[in-house]
């Protein structure tokens, strides 16, 4: 938790479920499993986070659960999210300003795939197991979630180039004897995908493996920090960033699932991949992606410096656009590829608004949006704004002189009250369960109606109503959250 005020009120709370433990003569009462519960230090304890299942939120509020346990009911189904609120500001790693942004952070070891759809649909993005949501309003930099039409896109003359160079570094080794390539043109009649994939097998590679911790992707990792960022690494912290995931993996209703299609390409269904590349047998470069079920989201990309003039960067986005179309194939409804932030004025990031046909998310509407309408809007409003024009009184919309509609705040998380909410809103509000954590990350879980935090906490209110509000009303209704 960010605020101290809540804090402060989570103490209060857990010393007079103490107390009341202590006095309680109720065979039914169970909060006197265990009367010393250490608030623990959220950085160091949150990846120990014990959840609880939704489907117990209509028990007694008298219930509380031991740490490390969760109720045996359905415990292992459905997404499970900790709410850790407002984070102080911190430098901005895009145009380096002291204290530049600030974001909504949440906290999850069991999230699905199409829960995680949903969300980074409304603009959040995941470190590890942590996720957020920038305050697109006030912070530095314009941050505008960007997604191509991967099935509709048609390489460009610098796609084409890079393809020949690469072409010209592996043709070769496959005319002298090196092993077929992997794309099967009867399981994918594709013009792209074989110019893109059909160098495997001249000492390229390319191989969907799990989302785990080797010691070859961490040297690679450990160079690439060095001779990129000037940054020193840590195995540990190449875990947590890039191989812990929340993303439970999900299986597809595939009419032909034993396809060899789907076990190279989705191996586990839907989920966290590490996309390796090997290069005359050694690993050259890794693609951390999630495959969710209408996109593939591209988390971190990092290469063997080695390995830098054959432009990996670049050729991994046209992998990854392919992988997309051969995935198609497989889940119809997978068609777009996101890159991640869209950031207007900073180079290293508008580069991913070459790839056409491309979208940018309005974070107020939340629809998609076509890039050439929102870079006209941009160039006239630099600062962060909405690319629809009308007017929605739960935006917070202002007018400039010149009477064109300008955000002047993310509404999910500048919103105060209930007044903001629809009433359909309101209504499910009411009904909305959440989990206070006593113990800090450790346990002890006592449910409580959201409408009942109010005369409670003010701030634990606030805290729940922002992310009611950021991680979007059906999502909030049917996921277990813990504050």
């Amino acid at each position: 938790m960010s605020s101290l005020t809540a804090l402060d009120t989570k103490n209060k709370l857990r010393g007079d479920c103490q107390n009341s433990s202590s006095n309680s003569t109720s065979d039914d009462n169970t909060s006197d499993a265990s009367s010393d519960y250490a608030a623990t230090d959220t950085d160091s304890a949150a990846s120990e986070i014990s959840y609880c299942s939704a489907d117990d939120s209509n028990s007694n509020s008298n219930n509380t659960f031991e740490p490390g346990t969760v109720p045996d009911s359905d415990s292992k189904k459905g997404s499970r999210i900790t709410l850790l609120g407002i984070q102080e500001r911190s430098k901005c790693g895009y145009c380096k300003t002291p204290n530049g942004s600030r974001c909504f952070m949440i906290k999850s070891k069991q999230i699905t795939c199409t829960d995680y759809q949903a969300l980074i649909d409304r603009g959040w993005r995941r470190s590890g197991l942590l996720m957020y949501l920038t305050d697109h309003s006030d912070s530095c930099c314009a941050y505008y979630p960007i997604r191509t039409h991967a099935l509709e896109h048609s390489l460009g003359a610098s796609d084409k180039k890079l393809l020949r160079r690469w072409r010209k570094r592996f043709a070769k080794n496959k005319m002298d004897g090196g092993a077929a390539a992997v794309v099967d043109k009867k399981e994918v009649a594709d013009e792209m995908v074989d110019m893109v994939c059909g160098l495997d097998g001249g000492g390229l590679k390319v191989v969907m493996e799990p989302a785990q911790f080797t010691e070859a992707k961490y040297r690679v990792f450990e160079k690439y920090q060095k001779a990129v960022h000037d940054e020193e690494s840590t195995p540990k912290g190449f875990e947590w960033f890039l191989c812990a995931t929340p993303l439970v993996p999900q299986s597809m209703n595939i009419p032909n699932p034993a396809s060899d299609q789907q076990t190279r390409l989705l191996p586990h269904g839907l989920g966290t991949y590490h996309q390796c590349y090997y290069i005359d047998g050694k690993l050259a470069a890794v693609s951390v992606l999630d495959i969710l079920p209408s996109c593939v989201s591209a988390v971190y990309f990092f290469y063997d410096p080695e390995f830098s003039p054959l432009s990996m960067g670049t050729y991994s986005a046209l992998r990854e656009m392919a992988l997309v179309r051969e995935l198609h194939c497989i889940v119809p409804s997978l068609q777009y590829y996101y890159l991640g932030y869209y950031i207007p004025g900073c180079n290293k990031m508008t580069y991913k608004g070459r790839w056409r046909p491309a979208d940018l998310l309005d974070l107020l509407t939340f629809n998609w949006v076509p890039i050439e309408h929102c870079l006209r809007r941009i160039s006239e409003h630099p600062v962060f704004c909405t690319f629809d024009t009308g007017s929605d009184t739960h935006s917070e919309v202002m007018r400039d002189t010149a009477g064109e509609c300008v955000a002047a705040a993310a509404p999910a998380l500048k919103i105060t009250g209930l007044g903001g909410l629809c009433v359909d809103d309101v209504r499910r509000w009411r009904q909305l369960v959440v989990w206070l954590d006593l113990g800090y990350f450790g346990g002890r879980l006592v449910p409580m109606s959201a409408d009942n935090l109010a005369s409670i906490s003010k701030s634990l209110e606030l805290v729940v109503l922002q992310a009611y509000a950021a991680l979007g009303v059906d999502v909030a209704c049917r996921t277990t959250l813990v504050i």
